[in-house]
């Protein structure tokens, strides 16, 4: 070898005091420019709508992500939102057939609801289960009684006049949460709502575009049924009834409702 060449580099072992060998931390790695870029449109709905549907400024949308994102490469960015939206075109389910089978469904609305959760105790179960099989030859005219079993808590759902009964057969030590002055919306559906994915991926999307807050959410068969104050109840009905009747351009109740709520418990569908 001669002056001033270089043999193969030594790899140096840093040692402890003890003489063990140190363990070299490798510097973690940020995640890569499609990576971020991906998580920032699944962090905003609306432009991944507006990406799905072709609707985007790509070079606009990319300067977009790279003022708000330790980015660099604006070019990077682009290709990395042209290859999410091939990728949605034909990994997404068809929205047209969630449009379709939303719109053959019906709403069924009932206000004067209330809401008791629980602690989870096997005795207070039994006595609420008694009570349910004592409502069996009513529970048409009240409509809504439901229990719904949790890990660590009841929730059961039913009518305000009938809140009094349940309480009394309750601890108070085991209430967790009592409200009142609710209403459900449910929606009717075929069968093959169990069978379409994304059903509550459009109806979550549409409550949350007008700040909507549901309180609760349950499907039982072909029901999807959503708990709201009744405060809410309104422009929840407004935005609901737009995906029974997308295509009707009203701005009022579809025909998949016969208007607001009424009366105690009482309920209104088509």
């Amino acid at each position: 070898m001669g002056p001033g060449a270089r043999g193969p580099r030594s790899r140096r072992t840093l040692k402890t005091e003890a003489g063990h060998p140190e363990p070299v931390v490798e510097r973690a790695r940020g995640p890569s420019t499609a990576d971020a870029t991906r998580a920032y449109i699944d962090e905003h709905p609306s432009i991944r709508d507006a990406l799905r549907d072709d609707l985007v400024n790509f070079a606009f949308l990319a300067r977009k992500i790279q003022s708000e994102r330790p980015l660099r490469n604006e070019e990077a960015i682009e290709i990395a939102l042209r290859r999410y939206q091939q990728e949605m075109r034909t990994e997404s389910p068809p929205l047209r057939a969630v449009q379709e089978l939303l719109a053959r469904s019906r709403l069924e609305v009932r206000s004067r609801v209330a809401i008791l959760r629980i602690k989870e105790d096997p005795p207070i179960m039994d006595r609420l289960y008694n009570i349910g099989k004592g409502l069996v030859p009513e529970l048409r005219r009240r409509g809504v009684f439901q229990i719904f079993q949790g890990s660590r808590a009841l929730t059961v759902l039913c009518e305000d006049d009938l809140l009094p009964v349940l309480l009394e057969e309750v601890p108070p030590k085991n209430v967790l949460h009592v409200e009142r002055g609710l209403a459900t919306v449910a929606f009717r559906s075929g069968p093959a709502v169990a069978e379409t994915p994304g059903v509550l991926a459009v109806i979550a999307e549409s409550l949350y575009q007008r700040g909507l807050n549901c309180l609760e959410t349950m499907s039982v068969h072909t029901d999807s049924i959503f708990v709201f104050r009744e405060s809410d109840l309104v422009g929840a009905l407004a935005a609901l009834s737009r995906l029974t009747a997308p295509e009707s351009g009203a701005t009022g109740p579809s025909p998949g409702t016969t208007g607001g709520p009424r009366g105690n418990g009482s309920a209104v569908q088509a």
